[in-house]
């Protein structure tokens, strides 16, 4: 065989060896980045929701490997300051990313994770081996009122005594009977947003029931009836203090 034949095998192997690389290639994009998506390199997490110890919640379980994260009633009251995370570390069950860190927070503490169907909805997860958050003694430093409309919308504060006031009628105040605000209307029910150097990336978010009447509440969490949006089915409601009412009720 010549020289000159020996040559085009050569190239001709050469360029099937190319081809068949450059369809490996594509067949593996197609099934694997190209179909599943980037998301498809992040570890699964498994998710699992059961009655809570505390009536009328749920607890949800998210786990990966040996890490289990928990939402629970303590955490209820827990919201991200970025309500759309963006730094994905986890996918769900059947695909799509699913689990997020939270900024200045470590990913072995706490995580947030889309519990949403059809709509994302994010909610805040800790480590099950850390303790709940303990607002009941936090130093916050700032507070604002989470109504969109009225005198006192959006009204924010940074005067310690009027925080502590709220904090400390929600951890030393005697709870009102469930049943005076059994059928409250979601009109009047809002929240506060309170900051502290404790939580970062995060919001204790305790609700705020401001009666027409006049007197204010204060809930650590509230569940919702998921039937009638018009009403909530559980709350532990304490009477606001003096200075807070008037602060609420003032422009």
């Amino acid at each position: 065989m010549s020289t000159k034949k020996k040559w085009l095998i050569l190239i001709a192997l050469g360029m099937a060896v190319c081809v068949t690389m450059v369809a490996i290639v594509i067949v593996a994009w197609f099934f694997g980045l190209g179909n599943v998506g980037v998301d498809g390199w992040l570890p699964v997490y498994s998710i699992e929701q059961t009655a809570s110890a505390h009536p009328g919640f749920l607890r949800t379980t998210v786990k990966s490997g040996t890490s289990v994260f928990v939402s629970d009633y303590d955490e209820y009251a827990l919201a991200l300051q970025d309500v759309e995370p963006k730094n994905a570390i986890g996918r769900g069950p059947i695909g799509g990313k699913m689990v997020y860190t939270i900024p200045g927070q470590k990913v072995t503490d706490y995580i947030s994770v889309d519990e949403g169907s059809e709509m994302p909805a994010y909610a805040v997860f800790r480590n099950s081996q850390l303790p709940p958050f303990d607002w009941r003694h936090a130093k916050f430093q700032t507070m604002e009122y989470t109504a969109p409309v009225g005198p006192a919308s959006h009204k924010r504060t940074t005067d310690p005594a009027l925080i502590e006031e709220v904090v400390s009628a929600m951890r030393d105040g005697t709870p009102i009977p469930s049943s005076s605000l059994a059928a409250g209307s979601v009109s009047n029910l809002y929240g506060v947003w309170l900051y502290s150097d404790q939580l970062p990336g995060m919001i204790y978010y305790p609700k705020v029931y401001a009666d027409p009447s006049g007197p204010v509440y204060l809930s650590e969490s509230v569940v919702m009836v998921s039937a009638n949006a018009k009403q909530w089915t559980e709350a532990r409601w304490i009477p606001a203090g003096p200075l807070f009412t008037k602060w609420l009720q003032t422009p």
